[in-house]
């Protein structure tokens, strides 16, 4: 049975769940140690530490002498269609980050690897089957990252577009070498929320109980075959996803 949460931490995931859900606005100060030990009926001690576990998630800034500031990094704002269209020599999150005027960077490691028991049945090969796989840490300058993005790729696709195996696969990079090659994607995106597990912590230098959305996208080709699947895990607080409707039938 798991056990209950700690004074400290109980007072620290309600703290944190006002910043991420925008209760408490970037650069704001939040109220005193001991207007907080009033308000959670704790002892200062028991703030002190649920703040230092705020401060150690990156959602606050201890200021000696002044409070508790929550941190001013901007969101990204992150359009979901920004896949569908090729803007310059960007798709998606670089288009996003560069709208708001900031610097994004990607780093990227390709390899090939088989596709287990759980991707298998997303890419709609048999288990095993070895696949292009390129993982990508992303994030805008002077900031920590803002996602992990993994994508892989079916085998045939790859031989037919072996840049896909280069780091740097050209202006649009993957979705446009796919359209220059005959491919009319249709994109389909699930989301859930969790809270990340070890490595996720290390990549994205966050805490174990700052919440990540996970998001697995699939890419059809005009035939209904799926030519790719990508995985995102997202910093909850440090992005912002946006989509776009139309009514009709």
């Amino acid at each position: 049975m798991p056990r209950p949460p700690t004074k400290a931490q109980a007072i620290s995931n309600a703290l944190a769940a006002r910043i991420v859900e925008g209760e408490l606005d970037p650069g704001a100060w939040l109220p005193s140690e001991r207007e907080l030990a009033r308000a959670y009926e704790a002892d200062r001690s028991t703030v002190r530490r649920a703040l230092r576990m705020l401060a150690e998630q990156g959602l606050v800034r201890l200021r000696h002498g002044a409070g508790t500031q929550v941190r001013t990094a901007q969101r990204v704002r992150r359009a979901a269609a920004d896949i569908t269209r090729q803007d310059g020599a960007w798709r998606g999150f670089h288009v996003s980050a560069r709208k708001d005027g900031r610097t994004p960077f990607t780093r990227t490691t390709v390899s090939e690897v088989e596709a287990g028991e759980r991707l298998a049945p997303r890419l709609d090969v048999p288990p095993g089957t070895r696949v292009l796989e390129r993982a990508r840490v992303q994030g805008v300058e002077g900031e920590p990252p803002v996602q992990t993005a993994t994508t892989w790729v079916v085998p045939e696709v790859v031989e037919r577009i072996p840049v896909l195996r280069e780091v740097d696969t050209g202006p649009g990079g993957i979705y446009s070498r796919l359209e220059e090659t005959g491919h009319h994607i249709t994109f389909e995106e699930s989301v859930t929320c969790r809270l990340p597990c070890a490595d996720e912590q290390e990549t994205l230098e966050i805490g174990p109980d700052q919440p990540v959305l996970t998001l697995w996208r699939r890419a059809y080709d005009q035939d209904g075959r799926v030519v790719e699947v990508t995985h995102r895990v997202v910093v909850g607080d440090r992005h912002e996803l946006v989509y776009r409707y139309g009514s009709g039938a």
